[in-house]
């Protein structure tokens, strides 16, 4: 100790990064999300809360995240070395740094572990992260990450020296805005004032880091809209990814200038529960949703029968999702249209398999101003199911496909039981003529 250079440090936080370290030190609060825009020093103030605790308390143990760790070594380490350097903390004095084991150890014996939370297939329990104990963790860009993953990661904190030295077992993420699991557990909780005690949000703009440069500012209004909005403005309804099928102003004109059509038939679209998804049943007077129900009680048959003499749909206008629990009504609603979801595509279109083929169906008819919806009920899920709704890149000899259904229920933490029932519908698009057979006499 008597070796250790002493250290000053003078560190004015923005208001924002001042509200985390608050919030790190009261009495109720046990996870917090920074979830601002680009520019608005949410890694920076991360990395200062991690290196001042370090150093406060001797021999804690920090869990430090990232999705995968080669993009936390390229960026978030950026931000940690950019705070130690502006601090005066000495490489080898101070602290080391062992890269190639993902430690940062400290003077005082306290360590920050480098931690990976991808999702992995050969471990989709996270049981690579059981041997860990640690103090609290920080997640930056926490919105690359699977809820799963977030939810293991928490289960490693509050297992170091938490009592003895009393600090709280707390878990500070940062992410810019998104639509997932993130937006259904922190953003539109806090909007609504509806967030747990011990949940907190903080919105961060560009605009509330004094030391960001013009410059910077200037690059993110010149982005298109939706970046725009989401980058710069801090918008978390518009999180258009390159590859979605559609665009949230698309999404949302859906429910704009609704026009029923008395002369229009009549159909019903369903995907039927399996586990713990929903039942969604969706009545249709040409295109347009007049009615949806969601996990009714009953004999899902029984519903289905009900809901079409009610609505006057014959058995050849009612569509339903036979993988898994659905494949018992083949037998039960003769002449209705089962989907296989794997199936192949109609008419040889160069789709992976049938129902990607549905979904772009569905995507051209909301472009065109066809499809909508006349009922608010369950608004807010089926705008985020449609906005995470993407294609895979492929190349130009490539099938067009889907981004699978477990990627998707990864990213927003439940199954998009709505945008399927609305793409089934678009089965009645594809009508098979059949095979005619002639006999010559």
């Amino acid at each position: 100790m008597s070796n250790i250079t002493p250290l000053e440090i003078n560190f004015e936080p923005t208001k924002k990064q001042d509200l985390m370290f608050e919030l790190f030190d009261d009495s109720t609060t046990r996870e917090v999300l920074f979830g601002g825009s680009a520019g608005s020093s949410k890694s920076y103030g991360l990395c200062a809360l991690i290196i001042l605790k370090a150093l406060e308390y001797p021999g804690i143990r920090i869990g430090l995240a990232r999705n995968e760790l080669t993009t936390l070594k390229k960026t978030t380490m950026v931000s940690f070395f950019e705070v130690t350097s502006n601090w005066g903390l000495i490489t080898d004095e101070h602290f080391s740094y062992n890269s190639t084991g993902g430690i940062i150890k400290f003077y005082n014996g306290s360590e920050i572990i480098l931690m990976e939370l991808s999702y992995k297939p050969s471990d989709p329990n996270y049981t690579r992260l059981g041997g860990h104990l640690l103090t609290f963790g920080v997640i930056d860009e926490v919105g690359e990450v699977d809820e799963r993953g977030y939810s293991i990661f928490k289960t490693r904190l509050n297992r170091w020296k938490n009592k003895e030295l009393g600090v709280k077992g707390i878990c500070i993420s940062t992410c810019n805005p998104t639509k997932g699991w993130l937006y259904n557990k922190f953003y539109r909780p806090s909007i609504e004032k509806t967030l747990s005690i011990d949940l907190q949000f903080i919105q961060a703009l560009p605009t509330d880091n004094p030391y960001i440069p013009k410059e910077y500012l200037d690059t993110l209004r010149k982005l298109p809209y939706a970046q725009r909005e989401r980058l710069l403005m801090g918008n978390w309804d518009y999180d258009d990814s390159p590859n979605s099928l559609l665009t949230y102003e698309e999404i949302l004109n859906v429910w704009d200038n609704v026009q029923k059509d008395s002369m229009s038939k009549n159909y019903i679209s369903a995907d039927i529960a399996f586990t713990s998804d929903k039942c969604v049943i969706l009545i249709w007077n040409g295109y347009v949703v007049v009615d949806i129900i969601v996990s009714p009680n009953g004999n899902i048959e029984d519903v289905i029968k009900e809901l079409a003499q009610i609505h006057n749909v014959p058995n050849y206008n009612i569509t339903y999702d036979s993988d898994g629990v659905g494949k018992f009504l083949d037998q039960r609603l003769r002449n209705a249209k089962p989907i296989v979801n794997n199936a192949r595509p109609f008419k040889n279109e160069n789709y992976k398999n049938l129902k990607t083929q549905l979904y772009y169906k569905l995507a051209e008819k909301i472009k065109d101003n066809s499809v909508k919806i006349a009922v608010e009920s369950n608004k807010d899920d089926i705008i985020e199911e449609l906005q995470v709704i993407e294609y895979k890149p492929t190349n130009n000899v490539g099938k067009i496909e889907m981004v699978d259904k477990a990627a998707v229920k990864r990213k927003i933490g439940r199954s998009p039981d709505f945008s399927d029932a609305l793409a089934y519908r678009m089965i009645f698009e594809y009508k098979s003529s059949g095979t005619k057979t002639f006999r010559i006499i």
